[in-house]
């Protein structure tokens, strides 16, 4: 049988509604899905010190550095915390329909079974825009359609590798960092020491079933 496992959106905007989704499903199923009530009171605290930093750098006028490194600071207590939860209670779960499933981002691993699909044979078109400090929003498109920034049928994500600062890499596997994107326009965060420097990338679709798709060219983009 297929295994499953779970996608985290790497982006700030993308891991806030992911664990607003995640901790309100589990709370309205926790009963049917068997999670222990103990397991959701301990996150509670958490959560609520996430969401309330997380608003402050979700705010122009409250912007900042250090508010920057409160909210990530804060998702490294939370998501450890939603990590236990998917890996002892979600994962595998029979009680949890397909549908759910879905919205809690969990897929299997590998292929196997009547889910399966052949590999992308498109390319992501992307994009770094700039619209906020030490934050840059990959806009995707396929190359099949360029017209529409949308994923092809049965891809569960952009992955993205990028590597900062000269110089620029020839082949993804010389891109050190790595994002997965799950929506077009979600947003990958910088440190403050890396503003002003370039960052290199090359993308591919992954699908449901993760396989991979071509890489595209490598495209670039300034830190804000």
């Amino acid at each position: 049988m297929s295994k499953e496992t779970y996608s985290i959106p790497a982006s700030p905007s993308g891991r806030f509604d992911f664990q607003r989704n995640a901790i309100d499903l589990f709370i309205a199923n926790a009963t049917a899905w068997g999670i222990p009530a103990e397991k959701l009171t301990a996150i509670a605290p958490k959560r609520t010190d996430y969401e309330l930093k997380y608003a402050v750098t979700n705010n122009r006028s409250t912007q900042s550095p250090a508010a920057t490194a409160a909210r990530e600071s804060a998702w490294g207590v939370l998501q450890p915390a939603l990590s236990e939860l998917y890996d002892h209670h979600v994962l595998n779960n029979d009680d949890i329909s397909a549908n759910d499933k879905e919205a809690l981002h969990i897929h299997y691993l590998g292929s196997g079974g009547s889910t399966t699909s052949s590999a992308p044979t498109t390319t992501p078109i992307v994009t770094l825009a700039a619209e906020e400090i030490s934050v840059l929003h990959p806009v995707f498109a396929d190359s099949a359609s360029p017209a529409s920034h949308s994923k092809p049928a049965n891809v569960a994500f952009c992955e993205i590798n990028y590597k900062i600062d000269a110089p620029a890499p020839a082949i993804p596997a010389e891109c050190p960092e790595r994002a997965n994107i799950t929506r077009s326009h979600e947003a990958i965060v910088f440190s403050p020491e890396q503003r002003g420097k370039t960052v290199y990338g090359f993308a591919r679709w992954v699908n449901r079933n993760g396989k991979f798709g071509p890489w595209s060219g490598l495209f670039t983009a300034i830190i804000p």
